[in-house]
């Protein structure tokens, strides 16, 4: 009989701006296409979402599961934790892989027995020959010979075995299958499906509050043409919308064009989106080669308007960049969801208006507007743990909409002011009517979502405002003094004792 394991990618604890769009990340169905590829053993996924895992009636359902994998980000690290304490309660051993234990993997071994640091498949492949003839306990010496494991000896001694070398063919892996998954594993929007496709991994580029790097390394490694519209052909139909995944899907111009004439002339029928830089405006002519590819939205991390901010985060790019992009890709017919970050050490209220008022100037279809959180494996970590800065460990508020640092330029409540103050300004209901009324469909539908998710995340997040202002009264700081609110029972008043239920006051004038 073949022994079963499990892949489970746990769900983030706090209401955010994709929570009604469950995209699963590839690690787990790459590396449950690694384990199906064996004799021995069977694999399943299970992808949370408004559907959480449960151990009891997994068991009911498919048996009791030989081993449990869980990937984990670092706003998904309590609730994997959780889920492999329980599992280890009934004797099911536990292996953890993802961003926030490869760089914290100590904290992961007090949950589980083994930890795949950084890319997985290596190691997978290398367990998997230790497993040939079943699991081997933890603490079994073979593990040492394991590239990129974490793990305990028989004397519980932690050992952290040295990485592979990165993985070098990609088409060498497993394509995902989604049919292994259960749980909340499709996204589904306007009656299309969207499916995730990776064609590349590595990031050249080494940005301050960025661990990309330290998971794929900063060398771009590409699948190549002819297996990725292998992959395309599955979903070629208009009821298919595809997102690819990579960190920059136009890093190589060259690859990325002859990726794109592929598309064009294969005549694929569905839509897709990615993730790009400001440095794809350099080349114009391969702008609107994606727009005839089916290009529809690119996501695009801008960061900031403060020039200060852009050098502070190593990003590489002015606002001159930003600028050009956007004129480039809208010219193009191309939507753009542009990223922003407050909290940068020269950021204060200003640099906030300044946002607000630039993305309206630009008319972006959509935009998010983040808060600079120190992710472990990070620049921006390192330096704020070594300075103490850092007020909260709690992994669960690790999801750029929480401050746990002490900001400079902010007190840690003024920042948070900042993110819910300028979504109220681009989202409320007045700006998706006028988007609305001039016809801007897309930008209007958006509009209306994000101004829910908005009302949703204050309402849950009361206690936690409550003591932001509370802190920052103890410390000697009264928000009212600079207009910045206080919380009341039911919702905020602000500086001049006008109830504000449900959303935050405006924020000090810059003198």
């Amino acid at each position: 009989m073949k022994r079963q394991m499990l892949f489970i990618e746990p769900t983030a604890a706090q209401v955010h701006i994709f929570s009604q769009f469950t995209l699963p990340r590839l690690g787990t169905f790459i590396l449950a296409g690694l384990v199906n590829r064996r004799s021995t053993w069977t694999a399943r996924v299970f992808i949370e979402g408004p559907r959480c895992f449960d151990l009891d009636a997994w068991i009911a359902q498919n048996g009791r599961p030989d081993l449990v994998g869980i990937s984990t980000i670092t706003a998904t690290a309590k609730r994997g934790f959780a889920i492999a304490d329980e599992c280890r309660s009934r004797g099911i051993p536990v292996i953890f892989g993802g961003p926030h234990v490869t760089f914290l993997p100590d904290e992961a071994l007090a949950h589980a027995e083994l930890v795949v640091r950084g890319e997985g498949e290596t190691a997978m492949n290398a367990l998997l020959d230790l497993w040939s003839e079943g699991y081997a306990p933890a603490t079994d010496a073979q593990y040492g010979a394991v590239p990129n494991l974490s793990w305990k000896d028989a004397a519980n001694v932690p050992h952290h075995n040295d990485p592979a070398p990165w993985i070098a063919d990609l088409d060498a892996l497993p394509i995902p299958d989604f049919s292994l998954a259960e749980g909340t594993a499709d996204c589904v929007v306007g009656g299309k499906k969207t499916v995730v496709v990776q064609t590349s991994r590595g990031c050249p580029f080494d940005c301050s509050f960025c661990s990309v790097t330290g998971m794929f390394g900063r060398t771009f490694r590409h699948r190549s043409v002819e297996a990725i519209l292998k992959e395309l052909r599955r979903y070629d139909t208009r009821n298919h919308f595809i997102f690819f995944c990579d960190d920059n899907f136009t890093a190589n111009r060259r690859r990325a064009r002859e990726l794109l004439e592929a598309m064009v002339a294969a005549g694929l029928r569905f839509q897709w989106s990615t993730q790009v830089r400001t440095d794809v405006a350099r080349d114009p002519e391969l702008v609107r080669l994606m727009k005839r590819a089916g290009c529809h939205t690119v996501f695009i991390g801008f960061e900031s308007v403060n020039p200060t901010s852009l050098k502070e985060m190593k990003k590489g790019q002015n606002l001159d960049d930003i600028r050009n992009a956007i004129h480039v890709l809208q010219g193009a017919g191309i939507h753009i969801h542009g990223m922003f970050v407050f909290g940068f050490e020269g950021d204060n209220w200003g640099t906030v208006e300044s946002t607000v008022q630039f993305i309206r100037q630009m008319k972006l279809t959509s935009v998010q507007l983040l808060l600079l959180t120190p992710l472990p494996g990070s620049e921006l970590y390192r330096r704020l743990v070594a300075e103490e800065r850092i007020t909260s460990f709690d992994w669960d508020l690790y999801d750029t909409h929480h401050v746990v640092y002490r900001p400079l330029g902010f007190t840690p409540f003024e920042l948070q002011c900042a993110q819910v103050y300028g979504h109220t300004r681009l989202y409320a209901l007045s700006e998706g009517l006028k988007k609305l009324a001039t016809g801007r469909w897309v930008s209007a539908g958006l509009s209306f979502y994000a101004w829910k998710i908005n009302r949703d995340w204050q309402k849950r997040n009361q206690s936690y405002l409550r003591a932001l202002a509370d802190a920052s009264r103890s410390a000697g700081v009264d928000g009212t003094d600079k207009g910045c609110g206080t919380a009341g029972e039911v919702g905020w008043t602000d500086a001049t004792q006008r109830p504000t239920p449900g959303i935050l006051p405006p924020p000090p004038r810059v003198a």
